[in-house]
């Protein structure tokens, strides 16, 4: 059974203490004028560490405990990223800039008429309007593409700087890919704009139970609402109503339907007093009209308005989704990236302390004696390649709703060098180590940006040479070196007499 040593649990039991339950509190109930509130922003700037952190865990499994120097995987954590930013895309409920249904890369690009059978939208793209499809997406793409090119990789006996050039070369491919604008994943721009997590209260074509009583109810146009929603309906579209019930195409009639109004409810305000004088609003309703809404508050609110307004014609839905930007939402995103950090740290450690973890650091220290040990070191590489993964991409599902875009430069050669100067300055096969370097060298990141923008890449090679000078441990193991070297001016002690020096077994496999 693992367990943990005193002082280091009593490092995490504080880090969660502090990180899980003061911040948040500080964030959610300290009055913004006060000197210890933690301001959303800053709250989601610490969410973003910490998912660097996460990346960071699985890049020292690989390097620290296997001995692979892998520079691709921030390709994981994009394409984790992109999984879950495919989902909140298709929640965006048509608000973006042209008010449609689908992204708004989409309608610049003109893929209605690339993919005209579905609307405009790719029709890989379509499962992620399920989140639980997306979630599942986020484990297995990653692993999926680990897992090709690991096998490909560890079964050509390929490894050391070859491995680590053959890595960079895949992210560096993936990224020129995604680069491209018929690559379907918004080319250099990325996804952004996300709107809603978890739904949308945007109108589903099943919410209308009686799609031609519906339309028949708006072309009559007795009240005001329905005259208003009929002269928002496109001329083409009311024409294409009409002709998709003569032919009895019901499905296709609530589909269009659902999306002419859709796109009315995102272009603003329904409210008018006028228009709504018929209309019993409940005090709530009206208190929220009051503060006179915008962008996702003012769909949430239209579309109740619809459900008032029509209550024959539209299903009532409780918004059971979350906006994106909301404090409470990115709060909950925090919390998150900290028990995935938690989590993922007590995984690494279990999996380290089992004999699994043995044959790890065997690998790392001599692959070959391993070999004539009779163990299959690819297997075992490549489970562990997979398993860092999966690792990165989770860390980049919850990077890109808190920091609110994804594009192919995340997964650049260049940001996966960056995680390795993480785990170097934290501390390679140290657990703690990788943790403190991530939040740290971004830290310091975030502020060498701002005050020293051009010289920061100056700065971070500086610190990687120094550390691997003067720090071979990193960050996590000054406290040793320090007693090391008082070891050695103590008065007293002759560092050089051989009685003196602490002579250490070889590790061995048996062991």
């Amino acid at each position: 059974m693992m367990q943990l040593p005193k002082h280091e649990l009593l490092l995490v039991s504080l880090s969660v203490l502090i990180g899980l339950v003061v911040l948040p509190c500080l964030n959610a109930f300290a009055p913004p004028d006060s000197a210890l509130h933690v301001s959303t922003f800053t709250l989601s700037l610490y969410g973003k560490y910490l998912t660097y952190a996460v990346l960071a865990l699985g890049v020292n499994l690989l390097w620290g405990y296997t001995g692979l120097l892998s520079l691709g995987q921030c390709l994981f954590f994009s394409l984790g990223g992109y999984c879950l930013g495919m989902s909140m895309m298709m929640n965006i409920s048509g608000l973006g800039q042209y008010h449609e249904a689908i992204p708004d890369f989409m309608v610049f690009l003109e893929f209605p008429v690339r993919f005209p059978e579905t609307a405009g939208l790719p029709p890989h793209w379509i499962p992620f309007k399920h989140f639980w499809f997306a979630a599942l997406m986020v484990v297995l793409v990653p692993a999926g593409v680990a897992c090709l090119f690991g096998w490909l990789a560890f079964r050509s006996r390929i490894k050391g700087v070859y491995f680590s050039i053959l890595s960079q070369a895949l992210t560096y491919a993936a990224c020129l890919m995604f680069f491209r604008n018929d690559f379907t994943f918004g080319g250099n721009n990325g996804l952004t704009d996300f709107k809603f997590l978890l739904g949308t209260p945007s109108l589903q074509p099943c919410e209308i139970p009686n799609p031609a009583s519906f339309i028949a109810e708006l072309k009559e146009g007795k009240d005001d609402v329905s005259r208003f929603l009929w002269s928002q309906v496109t001329p083409a579209s009311q024409k294409g109503l009409s002709d998709l019930l003569i032919a009895g195409k019901t499905a296709s009639a609530e589909a269009l339907l659902a999306g002419e109004i859709n796109r009315i409810l995102a272009s603003g305000t329904l409210y008018d007093e006028r228009r709504f004088s018929a209309v019993a609003l409940p005090p709530d309703i009206k208190l929220l009209l009051g503060q006179n809404p915008r962008d996702t508050g003012m769909l949430k609110l239209n579309r109740v308005l619809m459900e008032l307004a029509f209550p024959h014609q539209v299903v009532k839905k409780a918004f059971t989704g979350y906006v994106v930007n909301d404090p409470p939402t990115k709060r909950a995103l925090y919390v998150c990236s900290g028990l995935l950090l938690l989590l993922t740290y007590l995984f690494c450690r279990w999996l380290t302390s089992t004999k699994f973890g043995l044959i790890q650091r065997a690998v790392r220290d001599s692959e070959n004696r391993v070999l004539f040990s009779g163990y299959a070191t690819a297997n075992f590489k490549l489970f562990v390649f997979v398993i860092a993964a999966v690792i990165a991409g989770l860390g980049g599902a919850l990077f890109v709703p808190q920091v609110g875009i994804i594009n192919p430069s995340e997964m650049g050669a260049d940001k996966s060098i960056e995680a390795v100067i993480w785990v170097a300055v934290g501390g390679r096969g140290n657990l703690l180590g990788p943790i403190l370097g991530a939040i740290g060298v971004n830290s310091l990141k975030s502020y060498a940006t701002h005050s020293f923008a051009e010289q920061w890449p100056y700065i971070l090679g500086g610190l990687f040479v120094f550390v691997t000078l003067f720090m071979p441990k990193g960050l996590i193991g000054l406290p040793q070196q320090f007693r090391g070297l008082w070891r050695k001016v103590r008065p007293g002690t002759d560092a050089n007499n051989p009685s003196t020096v602490e002579i250490k077994p070889e590790n061995t496999l048996s062991q």
